[in-house]
This record gives structure tokens, sequence and C-alpha cells, in this order.
């Protein structure tokens, strides 16, 4: 378990984030998310903090989320993953933060998937309880489109590299809605990982794997050329 004092993060920091993100009523059908209030105070963390809070929290996703419900984890991470109203995810990539801490929090990025995200949607999939996960549902197909955090260093070797592996590794987990997740990120950042031919002959494994489910196939043979929505 990566602990946040094993990379030099505050533990009463870490535990501060975590209440800010995702300790936080889930509004009424009509009504906005906490963060889009002017009025909300600034979490206040150096680039380098948030990247290692990230860190932690991707690491230890499964446990550290198990408090809060699909709708707050949704909500939470949606604000993580986006810029609409906040700058977390550019701070990975601020040039204050050394390279290799950036990489220790992708190195970290695939269990979020795997023991958070997927779970809870498998679960409430098998549930039939669709209606308790529309917010992680949302995180889970659109973080790749919307996370500007590669786009920002897509010039950049280690982080080509870095996105490549959390993408294969995440076509290697169970859930669906993971594996095509995957390939929506793999659909829109193929042009700049710049190893097609590496892309193909994984994509091409991966179809192996799910030949009866032919939605899938197909989208990922059009993740292969950058033919995604």
């Amino acid at each position: 378990m990566l602990t946040a004092q094993a990379i030099g993060l505050d533990p009463a920091l870490y535990a501060a984030a975590l209440r800010y993100l995702f300790d936080r009523p889930v509004p009424l059908k009509d009504g906005q998310e906490w963060y889009w209030d002017i009025d909300e105070p600034e979490f206040v963390a150096t680039p380098l903090e948030w990247t290692r809070i990230q860190t932690v929290l991707f690491a230890n996703a499964g446990a550290d989320l198990a408090p809060y419900d699909n709708q707050q984890v949704g909500m939470g991470l949606n604000h993580v993953m986006s810029n609409n109203a906040g700058n977390i995810p550019h701070m990975a990539v601020d040039a204050s933060v050394p390279l290799a801490d950036a990489m220790q929090m992708m190195q970290a990025f695939p269990s979020l998937w795997r023991d958070c995200i997927g779970p809870r949607l498998d679960q409430a999939g098998a549930a039939g309880d669709a209606s308790s996960v529309t917010r992680l549902d949302f995180v889970c197909h659109m973080w790749f489109d919307v996370w500007p955090t590669f786009w920002n260093a897509r010039h950049i070797s280690e982080w080509r590299d870095a996105q490549w592996l959390v993408l294969s590794e995440m076509l290697d987990m169970p859930c669906r809605e993971v594996q095509r997740s995957a390939l929506h990120g793999i659909g829109h950042s193929v042009r700049y990982l710049q190893r097609d031919e590496v892309v193909r002959q994984r994509i091409a494994r991966f179809v192996d794997t799910v030949k009866g489910d032919i939605e899938l196939v197909n989208y990922a043979l059009a993740a292969a050329d950058g033919m995604v929505q």
C-alpha cells in the first residue's frame, strides 16, 4: 500500500484533500456541484502536493474512497479529471513538478480503474442500479476526452510511454466499461503516442479476447485508427 508518508506528502493534507473532493452532498436534479460555487474556499496545495495527492488517491482509491457513495466518487473524480471548474489536472505538468513525481502518479493511475471505477460500475450493473452511477459512468467514459494532463505533456517521451502503459493495462481489466474507456483514450491519443504498430498489435490481441462482443470489437478497431467519438 502506497502511503502519503512514503512519497513525502503530509498525511493530514491528503486526508483534507479527500474530504474536500469527496465529502460533499450530491446536488438535487437541477442543482449544481459544489465546485461551481464561487464562494467555495480554494484548497491550498502546491502543484507538487496536488500531484502527490493524486498519486496516493489513485493507488488507494478502492480503500480510501470506500466511505463515499458512487455519486460522491463520480463528482469528486470529475473535478480531478476536468479543468472546467479548477486546475487540478494541470498540476502534474506544472514546471515546478519533477518528472519523477509525475511518472509515479501515472504508475498509480491504473489502480483507480482496477480497484474503484471498474468494481463500482460492475456492482451497480449487476444490481440493475444504473441511476446510482450516472456521475461515475460519465467519468469512466469521458476521462480521456476531457483530461488535459496528457495533452499538455504529449511532446515528452516519458509521458507518452506512461500514457500508453496505462491504457494498455486498462485493456486487461475485467470491467467492460473500463476497457471501453481505454479504447476511447487510445483513439484520442494514438496520433501522439508515436507507436502505431505497437498499438495495432495490442488492439489485435485485445480483439482476440472479446470476439463475441461485436460492438466492442468494432470500437477497438476504430480506436486503432483514431476514429472514436
